[in-house]
C-alpha cells in the first residue's frame, strides 16, 4: 500500500492537497500536503508565530479562515485527536420508536400505494421526525409492508 492509499483508508487524505501552497509542503519531503492532519497541525503551529493574517495563513494551507477557527477551537478543546476527520454520516444506528412505527403502519393501511419517500416526508411534517426514505424502506421490508 502506498501512502495515498493508507491516507484514504484511514480517512486522513486531504482531497484539496493541490491547494496547499505553504513553502515547507512544497520543498521538504517530510511534509505531505495529502495528509490533512499534518496540514492542520502545521497551520496551527505557524499561527502561533502570529506574523500573518489568519485568512492568508489558512489560504496558504488550502483552507478557509472559518475552517482555521473551527480547527483551532477543536484542537484547544480536544487536542491532537481533533485534527483527525470524523467519519461522515450518522454516528449511531437510528431506530424507529413504537409510536413512529404505528404511524407508518396506519399511513400504509390508509394509503397502501404510498412511497417510502412520501411516508418519510409526512413523518417529518406531522411528527417532526426527520428520517430517510431508506429507514422507512427497511422498516417496511421487515414488516413486509411493500
Amino acid at each position: 500500500m502506498n501512502k495515498k492509499e493508507i491516507l484514504l483508508a484511514n480517512g486522513t487524505f486531504n482531497k484539496n492537497h493541490e491547494k496547499v501552497k505553504n513553502e515547507k509542503f512544497l520543498t521538504a519531503p517530510f511534509y505531505d500536503p495529502m495528509d490533512i492532519v499534518q496540514v492542520k497541525y502545521e497551520m496551527l503551529k505557524d499561527a502561533t508565530e502570529g506574523s500573518r493574517q489568519i485568512a492568508k495563513l489558512a489560504d496558504e494551507f488550502g483552507l478557509s479562515r472559518a475552517s482555521f477557527y473551527k480547527i483551532k477551537e477543536a484542537f484547544e478543546s480536544r487536542g491532537l485527536s481533533a485534527l483527525v476527520p470524523e467519519k461522515p454520516g450518522p454516528k449511531k444506528p437510528y431506530k424507529l420508536t413504537e409510536p413512529y412505527k404505528e404511524y407508518i403502519d396506519k399511513y400504509i393501511s390508509e394509503k397502501p400505494r404510498a412511497s417510502s419517500n412520501e411516508i418519510a416526508a409526512n413523518l417529518r411534517k406531522d411528527k417532526g421526525l426527520k428520517v430517510s426514505k431508506r429507514t422507512v424502506e427497511r422498516y417496511r421490508s421487515k414488516k413486509k409492508l411493500y
